[in-house]
């Protein structure tokens, strides 16, 4: 008999928004497709801090119980430890657009909220980090021998993982136009603690 453990996993929380954006929110996200720059392979808001947008503020909340929900479920640390969203940018992906692979910097958690997806073309790829000395040819591939991962997306779709695991957007097939949501989380409050010498009082 043999057993094979699996240890130290990388989380990536799906859930929903459960509910439809009002019209409001989507006359603010149309207006905003006017404002864009480029990214690398397709489009972002100028606006790096679109959820402080006054329309935005019943998302932004909404946003933010998925985020302590992932806390509690992922993290589980304690009450003193409070998280927040700090910047918020929308990208739209045509066909035959990408988005290159990429972590997040300064940041704990990100998340993704998805406005227009369609699961039939639509996908998130995440990349196994770290170099590879050695690549044998192989035949089956499993969660231990794997270097990316990809999900169907719909639009309502939130997603949320560690900010330094890598991600991106593979070319963009369907006439829709991708839209998301994306934006960085960092945390206030106290962290660590005295009798360890790791308290960090972050505020």
């Amino acid at each position: 008999m043999t057993i094979t453990h699996q240890l130290f996993p990388q989380p990536v929380y799906f859930s929903n928004l459960d509910r439809a954006l009002t019209k409001k929110e989507l006359k603010t996200i149309a207006q905003y497709k006017e404002k864009t720059t480029n990214n690398q392979g397709n489009m972002r808001t100028k606006d790096s801090y679109v959820l402080e947008h006054k329309t935005f503020k019943n998302l932004k909340k909404d946003l933010n119980k998925k985020i302590i929900d992932y806390f509690n479920k992922i993290i589980c640390c304690s009450n003193s430890t409070i998280p927040y969203i700090t910047q918020s940018w929308i990208n739209y992906t045509k066909e035959n657009q990408f988005h290159h692979r990429h972590a997040h910097g300064n940041s704990y958690v990100s998340g993704v909220f998805y406005i227009n997806a369609d699961k039939e073309v639509d996908k998130i790829d995440f990349f196994r980090s770290g170099f590879s000395t050695f690549r044998p040819a192989v035949t089956q591939f499993n969660i231990f021998n794997s270097t990316t991962a990809a999900y169907p997306i719909q639009g309502g779709d939130v997603v949320l993982f560690p900010s330094s695991l890598h991600h991106g957007v593979d070319i963009k097939k369907g006439t829709n136009i991708r839209t998301s949501l994306s934006f960085n989380v960092f945390f206030k409050g106290t962290i660590g603690n005295k009798e360890e010498l790791t308290e960090l009082i972050l505020e």
